[in-house]
């Protein structure tokens, strides 16, 4: 197989392009001209990319998705995950088209934030329909309210695993923040922390608790052990707020 000249490596962070490139070159060996589409995307794809820390999403597009696929990819993504490379997305074109409504967070997040390395870039005009959004975004904050409310009850005041169920929570929520900015009429600004304030400004919220575990999770300023209940309460106190205004939308 001729390898391709990739696409867009050089609007990748500049740590991250050899990584890319060989990780990229070994799965087309491996895919043959079962791969139609390669694409990074996430914050790799973006400016908050964190080197060491964030990790490399990688959407692979084929023409058939069987089992042997995902077989002989094996070895490859153990070797991915060695240098960040998160376990890639595996779709066929069809698939995307036909869970556009149930995947509506997940594929805008995609096609609002990519790098296309190889192949056709299907997400660029992708049609996704909003109107199942705000049900989606409105179950993804009242359940993650619900599940860190339970979580407390469960595990009691252990800092160090609250901190780890505040940190996976934002990870989960900042799509569904951003598709809330959408469903408002606004354009999500690019960098989290001004993207948080822009959420707080919008629903009224204090947005210090997302920002306090987002730092903290880039390694720049770390919450202590005393300061997580306060932070987990404010951080509940403002979903609360944003789950009341859902009804509005």
């Amino acid at each position: 197989m001729i390898l391709p000249s990739f696409k867009n490596i050089s609007e990748l962070p500049a740590s991250i392009q050899p990584v890319i490139t060989e990780f990229a070159n070994k799965l087309l060996v491996n895919l043959s001209d079962n791969a139609t589409a390669l694409l990074v995307y996430g914050s790799a794809a973006g400016i908050d990319y964190n080197p060491g820390i964030s990790n490399i999403n990688i959407a692979v597009i084929v023409k058939t998705l069987d089992f042997a696929v995902l077989n002989q990819s094996l070895t490859l993504i153990k070797w991915g995950r060695q240098h960040k490379i998160a376990t890639p997305l595996f779709l066929t074109k069809e698939y995307i088209l036909g869970a556009l409504d149930v995947f509506p967070v997940e594929f805008t997040e995609i096609k609002e934030q990519h790098k296309l390395i190889f192949g056709e870039d299907i997400f660029k005009d992708l049609d996704i329909p909003l109107k199942d959004l705000r049900l989606l975004c409105e179950q993804q904050v009242k359940g993650k309210l619900l599940r860190l409310r339970q979580a407390y009850l469960d595990i009691g005041s252990n800092p160090s695993v609250l901190k780890n169920f505040l940190i996976s929570a934002l990870s989960d929520l900042v799509p569904v923040f951003r598709q809330l900015i959408i469903l408002k009429g606004q354009k999500p600004f690019e960098r989290k922390e001004d993207m948080f304030e822009q959420l707080a400004q919008i629903f009224s919220l204090d947005q210090e608790p997302f920002l306090a575990v987002y730092h903290d999770k880039n390694k720049r300023v770390s919450i202590s052990s005393h300061q997580v209940e306060a932070h987990l309460q404010n951080f509940l106190n403002q979903l609360e707020k944003l789950s009341r205004h859902m009804d509005s939308l």
